[in-house]
């Protein structure tokens, strides 16, 4: 019996493909820096407080007692340093400013053959209103 199958991932062109675009194009770019921060400082902290708890159990201390503490520690200290550092800040390193040739070594360019007259030299500007070099009489 034939039934309808569409495609794997239709388009759709209502309401919720314009916010859905949107927000892909406006709020995830500020979102996905945030939020991968966030989730390495989970991570590393983890790892350190499992190797905290694994220390107290091998040195003889209960586990239950041990996982309490240590992870209550573990959460404080996660969001202390979450809420401290700025991941904005780290991500994006300052841009170098370019280095400047003094300006004997830079090239002047040559003038526009419509600027040049006939004997090839450059033409002089018309003297404006503005100019100092005008006498107002």
């Amino acid at each position: 019996m034939p039934v309808f199958v569409g495609r794997r991932h239709q388009r759709s062109h209502g309401l919720a493909q314009t916010i859905g675009g949107l927000f892909e194009r406006f709020v995830m770019p500020i979102v996905a820096p945030v939020a991968k921060y966030i989730g390495k400082q989970i991570l590393g902290n983890m790892a350190k407080t499992g190797i905290e708890v694994a220390g107290d159990v091998i040195g003889g201390r209960n586990i239950k007692e041990t996982l309490k503490d240590r992870g209550l520690a573990g959460i404080k200290r996660t969001v202390a340093e979450i809420v401290d550092q700025s991941p904005v800040d780290k991500q994006r390193p300052q841009k170098k400013k370019k280095k400047r040739l003094p300006a004997s070594l830079t090239k002047t360019r040559p003038p526009h053959r419509r600027q040049l007259q006939k004997g090839g030299r450059a033409c002089s500007r018309s003297s404006d209103i503005f100019d100092d070099n005008v006498d107002n009489e």
